[in-house]
């Protein structure tokens, strides 16, 4: 029921300069191929993230104004921006501490202001929601709470397929508004209760690790 998008682990020491380039996924590989050579280095993760942030409101004024088609290509840009981010960070080495905050929490901003602007009315959306106030609530209370010289540490497989599947039922659920399609309104809640057993797993995975971790110092 936590969710481990980002937590926060002890360093051993090392200066950032000597930290281990991350090892990038099979999908940055094919982001980097196909859209990263559109952004110079100049551009940083950080901005794709406060890209999301300032394009969430965007959204829900288009919402607002019935502008669903708009309100759709938007959200499409905002959630892709995700994707490029994290395959910015891993394969130019330009993962950050303030990045490794600043994209969970637009990731949960963009998927929760939407949700609940199109299916509040639905159950699982309710719960979606009450997941994302946690997991903002807990992300705060971490960073207020992580001893100094901790560093976030990345999401875990659970955390990241949660986020594009959220994404994916999030955009059947605008299609289904526009094109008054059903299935595709029933195929988008069937997404969701499986967005939320994978928070719930994820959250398995964060307190094992938290576990672990507190083991790990009290033999040390």
């Amino acid at each position: 029921m936590l969710d481990s998008d980002r937590h926060f682990v002890r360093e051993r020491g090392d200066p950032p300069s000597r930290a281990a380039p991350p090892t990038p996924h099979f999908t940055d590989i094919l982001v980097k191929r196909t859209l990263l050579w559109m952004f110079p280095r100049s551009v940083h993760p950080n901005h794709m993230s406060v890209a999301r942030f300032v394009l969430t409101p965007v959204i829900l004024v288009l919402l607002y104004y019935h502008l669903r088609g708009w309100a759709f290509a938007v959200f499409v840009v905002a959630a892709c921006t995700d994707f490029i981010d994290g395959a910015m960070a891993r394969t130019r080495n330009q993962i950050t501490n303030i990045g490794m905050v600043l994209d969970p929490v637009a990731d949960k901003l963009l998927i929760g202001a939407v949700l609940a602007w199109v299916g509040y009315r639905y159950l699982v959306v309710q719960i979606i929601l009450g997941f994302i106030f946690l997991e903002l609530v807990l992300l705060a209370v971490g960073l207020g709470t992580a001893p100094k010289g901790d560093r976030a540490r990345p999401a875990n497989a659970f955390g990241k397929t949660k986020m594009v599947i959220q994404s994916v039922a999030l955009v059947l659920f605008l299609i289904s508004g526009m094109f008054k399609v059903d299935p595709l309104l029933t195929v988008s809640q069937y997404l969701l209760w499986v967005a939320i057993l994978l928070a719930f797993l994820s959250g398995v995975m964060h307190i094992r690790e938290r576990l672990s971790g507190a083991q790990k110092a009290a033999e040390d």
